[in-house]
């Protein structure tokens, strides 16, 4: 009885381990993140998961004008972005801005240096804005 108690307690504490020592340790996602998912969204084609990283503000203005967000996904079929961040300044826990160059590659490729974005907390997530 006494050796059948000793295994469960070790095993228990053993599958307490592994399980910990596995677990990845992974940041909230940050300013930096949304301005990826968003690309990443474009690239994707998937107009839903675009709309869920911009501001309240940004998805008005596709919600106004809808054919913008047509226009948008013409534009970006075929793309492939490349972020290089430059800076990133929070000013608090809502709201930030980041510095970053963009290269787009595939169908019109393109390269835009130093676009500064404001980036917002919205519904406790970071969220692209103007």
């Amino acid at each position: 009885m006494r050796t059948s108690i000793f295994l469960l307690l070790f095993s228990a504490a053993a599958f307490c381990t592994v399980l910990v020592s596995c677990q990845k340790s992974t940041k909230p996602p940050g300013p930096v993140d949304a301005i990826t998912a968003t690309y990443q969204a474009l690239e994707a084609q998937d107009s839903e998961k675009f709309l869920q990283t911009l501001t309240e503000e940004k998805r008005e203005a596709y919600a106004i004008n809808p054919s913008a967000l047509h226009d948008k996904f013409a534009q970006w079929k075929g793309r492939h972005a490349d972020l290089k961040v430059l800076s990133v300044k929070q000013f608090d826990d809502t709201m930030a801005m980041v510095l970053y160059n963009l290269t787009v590659t595939g169908r019109n490729p393109e390269t835009d240096d130093s676009l500064l974005t404001r980036v917002l907390v919205e519904n406790g997530e970071w969220k692209h804005g103007y």
